[in-house]
């Protein structure tokens, strides 16, 4: 999730999105999660079964509380993380599990009698009588879930793409990005895979230009390595990529979004991309 003092913001153009179908702007390149923080938007979502209200709690995929609804119709997606979507111009996104409103949501009335609900009261409540199960169904469907499926089908395009490396990596931070260097180094083929729109991990919100690598400032050793590694053939960088599968020997699938900065625009064109990627060797970038 990038931050709205991240120098690399100050300059880029506003753009305009809406959240509850209220106006908002934010930064090209700012995700929907630091967008909605500048703009002093805290309350995101409501909390499934009691209804608590909920704020942004997390920068990445890890996110629990900010999971909205993008926009309407055909192009409709529940349950996506504010921290995971980048902003871009006409952007609409829907808080969920709430009625009417998520400031004022009816539900809450749940937390009230949370003392008469313990875990797992209705797996005997909603079981007898048999009789009343019809009642019961109509009701538990409507509470159940979150966001709300699509009843059109999805205009967009999607595709999967196998790919073989000696390296993989993980999350192009400083560690990240240091061992794609040294594995270039080796003439080994490498697939850099980064979750954000932007490389450089940490050093994306760092303030101290005092900081240095190499004897060199922070963001200059950055784009110094950026450069170095984009001019290697031996290199492949990915972006807007998250790993989500590690399997046996080592098998990565990762979801890479197509252009997000476009939103709709692309219309017809690829929206994501599934990667099954084969690598000899992994690095995986820890997460603080």
């Amino acid at each position: 999730m990038r931050y709205k003092n991240n120098k690399n913001l100050e300059n880029n153009k506003s753009i305009r999105f809406y959240f509850d179908n209220k106006e908002y702007f934010g930064f090209e390149g700012d995700t929907l999660a630091s967008a909605l923080l500048a703009n002093d938007v805290h309350l995101v979502g409501r909390s499934f079964k009691y209804h608590r209200p909920r704020g942004i709690y997390t920068a990445g995929s890890e996110e629990p509380n900010g999971i909205v609804q993008l926009e309407t119709k055909e192009y409709t997606e529940p349950n996506r993380r504010v921290t995971e979507v980048q902003i871009y111009e006409g952007l609409k996104a829907f808080s969920q599990n709430n009625w009417p409103t998520v400031k004022f949501d009816a539900g809450a009335i749940n937390d009230l009698l949370s003392p008469f609900f313990p875990a797992g009261f209705y797996y005997k409540t909603f079981m007898w009588p048999p009789k009343f199960w019809k009642a019961y169904e109509f009701f538990i469907r409507h509470a159940a879930g979150l966001g709300k499926s699509p009843k059109k089908d999805d205009p967009h395009k999607y595709e999967h793409f196998h790919y073989h490396c000696d390296v993989l990596v993980v999350g192009a931070g400083v560690s990240g990005l240091v061992s794609a260097e040294i594995a270039a180094s080796k003439n080994y083929k490498v697939l850099l895979v980064e979750q954000e729109d932007e490389l450089g991990g940490e050093i994306l919100s760092t303030k101290n230009e005092n900081v240095k690598i190499d004897n060199l400032p922070i963001n200059e050793w950055k784009n110094k390595i950026i450069d170095k590694l984009s001019k290697n053939p031996n290199v492949k960088i990915i972006k807007n990529t998250t790993c989500f599968a590690y399997l046996n020997y080592n098998l990565l699938l990762a979801v890479q979004e197509i252009d997000p900065e476009k939103g709709l625009n692309k219309k017809n064109d690829i929206k994501e991309r599934i990667w099954k990627i084969r690598s000899k060797k992994l690095f995986l970038q820890q997460v603080q």
